[in-house]
């Protein structure tokens, strides 16, 4: 009777350890590929294949699974969104039946190579069936993230390792944007513990390293609480850290926090947008960072760019909608900004070293739209030292332009506007300027002329036409029409004498100046060559008038003046004098005159050079102006 009692209760337990030994012995040579393929398929909604899945039974359940590829959106650029080589796992058996969230103790993966991007649609890949509605072209932008998907399942992954792998991001433009993984780690004790990050590889062949404290895995399940993140990045010596939190972390999104940049150099930056050799300044900046869906902002920054203390109210980027191109604005401010230094390694071989030089170049459909608002305290360019600088400018397709900006330069005050469009080669620049009670013996000088008997404040009003590959080029060969107009200013006696061959001249030296009633020139310049055409100046020892032509390149003029007999005394013979050679050392002699000479000089008085009609009608407020009539 025991004997009977011992085998019927042996041979159960004789078929459990059966079963045991069979689940120990078959199950890891079994192949479960093609069935965890199917429910992938079933539960993602896309194509999914695995070339082998074997499993190791036990309490810490052995997973080891190769060649996993996941099908990419319809319409994607590629037909995979993800693929694997080869992934090793360690699962907790109990945490599979206890209904909580699956405890992965260990992880190693090679060869991981994952696409992320938005296809047509702005549907994007990672969002799997109808969990996330796709936002639609109509969809304002906005500071309000969307609501963060379900995390509840996410399983804690207590360790890992990646190595081999490669994240690719395609930006809606269609750039993709790569970041290779040689190796990385995540690390944390338990689930209610931080999470340790590390990351070596590089973003576009450019060195990169990703160090990290993130938040717990429970941390992570809880969407009601925004995600604890301290990421630091760096490439060579350039560091980027933020620290914040986000409401949807597995998407990067939600982010809300303080966003850190200390440059030495900006080559590494400069290199990730594709302009590779060039070092750029050295920039520091921290300020308020959040992205939210398609919005990246940082405001209220504080730092310094190339050493000068630098203030960014504003620096934003909305990414575009279906079709459309991403966007940019800014509004910054710094006290000292030399371009000089900072960009003459864009200057062409035969520019003047240490000269800055701009390539005038205008994108048809230009990919980010750009609205920019800049202050700047001191401004060094080309030959220009400009302080209190304000500009306001913008790219937008087939067009940059400055609609507004001031400066002061050369004693004056100085507002400009201005727009460039493409040519088939280069750019065409059309501008107005006009220049507010500049000072006569600073704007000689900063021009390399010789000292001039006349003072005083002047204004003047010019535009600009010109076109070429390069700035400096175009501004060489432009077209510049000026009228350059003074009032209350004074002048030598000795001019005016000089001017009308005074008798009086041949025994005394006038002494002392005169006041001047108005003073009017009216330039043409085409090519660095130009004509002053009429040159008046009315005082009180009498009024001069003259023409003349000069050349900017080669810095020489031939001038020709001569007074009004009308305004001059008695002794004055009226013979006109020229003025002739290089700015910085003329001769004077009497001129050669003719009946065509003085109807030349006479017409002078009441004749305009062809100018924009704005520039016209501030000539014609000059009192110096009798009367007009158009060439």
């Amino acid at each position: 009777m025991r004997r009977r009692v011992l085998w019927i209760l042996g041979v159960p337990v004789a078929l459990a350890l059966l079963v045991v030994l069979g689940v120990l012995v078959v199950v890891p040579r079994m192949d479960l590929g093609s069935y965890a393929a199917a429910r992938a398929r079933a539960a993602l909604g896309r194509d999914v294949a695995i070339e082998s899945l074997h499993v190791s039974p036990g309490l810490q359940l052995g997973v080891e699974l190769r060649g996993l590829r996941l099908a990419n959106i319809e319409g994607g650029s590629q037909p995979d969104m993800m693929t694997l080589r080869h992934a090793v796992a360690t699962v907790d058996l109990m945490s599979l039946f206890g209904g909580g969230p699956v405890v992965i103790r260990d992880l190693a993966v090679e060869g991981l190579a994952l696409l992320l991007e938005r296809a047509p649609g702005r549907r994007a890949n990672w969002h799997f069936g109808d969990r996330v509605r796709p936002p639609r072209p109509s969809d304002p932008v906005t500071a309000v993230p969307a609501p963060p998907p379900e995390r509840a399942g996410t399983p804690t992954l207590l360790e890992a390792r990646f190595a081999d792998s490669e994240v690719v991001f395609r930006t809606t433009s269609g750039t993709p944007l790569r970041m290779r993984l040689d190796s990385g780690a995540i690390a944390a004790p338990t689930s209610g513990e931080a999470v340790l990050l590390q990351a070596r590889g590089a973003y576009n062949d450019l060195s990169l390293e990703l160090d990290g404290t993130l938040g717990s895995f429970d941390a992570l399940r809880d969407v009601a609480t925004p995600f604890p993140m301290e990421l630091q990045a760096a490439s060579g010596a350039v560091r980027l850290s933020f620290q914040g939190t986000a409401t949807d972390p597995i998407n990067f999104d939600g982010l809300e926090g303080e966003l850190a940049l200390d440059a030495p150099t900006l080559e590494p930056i400069l290199e990730m947008a594709g302009a590779e050799g060039i070092s750029g300044p050295s920039v520091t900046l921290t300020g308020a960072f959040l992205r939210h869906t398609d919005l990246w902002r940082l405001t209220d920054a504080q730092g310094t760019l190339d050493g000068a203390p630098l203030t960014a109210a504003l620096l934003q980027l909305i990414e575009g909608a279906v079709g459309q191109p991403n966007s940019v604005e800014a509004t910054m401010s710094v006290t000292r900004l030399d371009l000089n230094r900072i960009a003459g390694q864009f200057a062409p071989g035969d520019a003047p070293a240490g000269q800055a030089d701009a390539p005038l170049v205008v994108p048809a459909m230009p990919d980010p739209l750009v609205q920019a608002r800049l202050e700047v305290g001191e401004l060094l360019y080309a030959e220009v030292h400009a302080r209190q600088v304000a500009l306001r400018a913008e790219m937008v397709p087939g067009r940059i332009a400055v609609p507004e900006a001031t400066l002061t330069a050369y004693g004056s005050r100085i507002a400009a506007s201005g727009e460039i469009t493409p040519l088939e080669r280069g750019a065409r620049i059309a501008a107005s300027v006009a220049v507010s009670e500049g000072d006569m013996d600073t704007l000689r000088r900063a021009f390399g002329l010789h000292a001039l008997p006349v003072s005083g404040l002047v204004d003047a009003r010019v535009a600009v036409e010109a076109q070429g590959t390069h700035l400096n080029e175009a501004t060489r060969r432009a077209r510049v029409s000026a009228v350059v107009s003074m009032r209350n200013g004074r002048i030598a006696r000795e001019v005016i004498e000089m001017a009308s061959t005074d008798v009086r001249a041949v025994f005394r030296t006038a002494r002392g100046m005169t006041p001047v009633g108005c003073l009017l020139a009216v330039v043409d310049i085409r090519d660095s060559r130009g004509d002053a055409v009429p040159l008046r100046i009315r005082s009180g020892e009498g009024t001069i008038g003259g023409i003349a032509r000069f050349d900017l390149t080669r810095q020489t003029m031939d001038l020709v003046i001569g007074s009004e007999r009308a305004t001059t005394g008695l002794l004055a013979l009226d013979i006109p004098v020229r003025v002739s050679g290089s700015f910085a050392n003329p001769s004077v002699a009497p001129a050669r005159w003719s009946g065509e000479g003085r109807a030349q000089l006479e017409a002078a008085d009441t004749r305009i050079a062809p100018m924009p009609a704005e520039l016209r009608q501030f000539a014609q407020q000059n009192p110096c102006i009798r009367r007009t009539t158009a060439r």
